[in-house]
């Protein structure tokens, strides 16, 4: 099954995939909430269970410059626009695994009497099995993008970035990474790349 999403073809290896912040459970529940937010796809392939997001900066670079350093750090290197309350991708990150976790639980809550559910739980039941010892959930975030300093690689960036998350979901019995089209280890997708980035 492929799914496009920023401009990246996105070749699952079963159909246990969910675009899951286009569901309709996300779209007219969770979306409710104030300052919900969601991962790209939710899947399951071979016992794993992984939550992906996708940021295709592809020659938008520059303007998303802020977004790698951890923390906020680079927050304050592009002017923010009135009311802007943007986070760096780590937080972002962190925020909607947390998030779609609480959804998916929703979900999983109201299956009976509610359509729009069934598709979330019937992917999310296996979850319960991250608890008891299982394989962890896969947390990753794929970040295309020509990032680099002077003094810090792409490589450098991104692995501070994975430190970074996987020290907020440090409550979560999960495999944190970040990765791009140049070191994905094809284990839930393979991808083809479209068209430059939107991220």
């Amino acid at each position: 099954m492929e799914i496009e999403e920023s401009g990246i073809g996105f070749i699952f290896h079963n159909d246990r995939v969910v675009k899951f912040d286009d569901s309709e459970f996300y779209r007219r529940y969770f979306n409710c909430l104030p300052h919900s937010k969601g991962v790209d796809f939710v899947c399951e392939a071979g016992g794993k269970r992984a939550l992906i997001e996708v940021k295709n900066c592809l020659g938008h670079e520059a303007e998303n410059i802020w977004r790698i350093g951890s923390d906020n750090a680079k927050r304050e290197v592009v002017t923010p626009s009135p009311g802007d309350d943007r986070e760096s991708l780590d937080i972002e990150m962190s925020l909607k695994a947390a998030m779609t976790i609480a959804c998916l639980c929703g979900a999983l809550s109201k299956e009976r009497g509610c359509s729009h559910a069934e598709t979330l739980s019937d992917i999310c039941r296996p979850l319960g099995n991250v608890g008891l010892g299982g394989e962890p959930l896969y947390i990753i975030l794929f970040l295309e993008g020509n990032f680099y300093f002077e003094t810090r690689s792409k490589k450098m960036i991104m692995e501070r970035l994975q430190t970074s998350i996987r020290k907020k979901l440090s409550w979560l019995n999960c495999s944190v990474s970040v990765t791009d089209s140049s070191t994905y280890k094809k284990k839930f997708f393979t991808i083809r790349q479209n068209q430059t980035g939107s991220c």
